[in-house]
């Protein structure tokens, strides 16, 4: 995937946003299967990984309480989203 990026290989691929994280995530990737570019389906149990990204969208928020005050709105867009 690295090679990929260097290589302006995903500059023409369509991505998809993480509904929490708000990552760009390519589709598709040459060299990498089409299924690992999403985390949610290197997961069995699909439940199982959904909490766990909210319990580390909630970590993160929690951690950044302490830089909050510094941090203008640019940066607070960038938090995951928690529902």
């Amino acid at each position: 995937m690295v090679t990929a990026a260097l290589n302006g290989e995903l500059n023409t691929v369509s991505y998809k946003k993480d509904a929490i994280f708000g990552l760009e995530v390519p589709q598709e990737c040459p060299n990498v299967p089409a299924h690992l570019l999403n985390p949610r389906n290197t997961w069995e149990d699909k439940d199982a990984y959904d909490a766990k990204a909210k319990v580390l969208a909630k970590s993160f928020h929690k951690n950044f309480e302490t830089f909050e005050s510094q941090a203008d709105e640019s940066i607070l867009k960038g938090a995951p989203l928690v529902r």
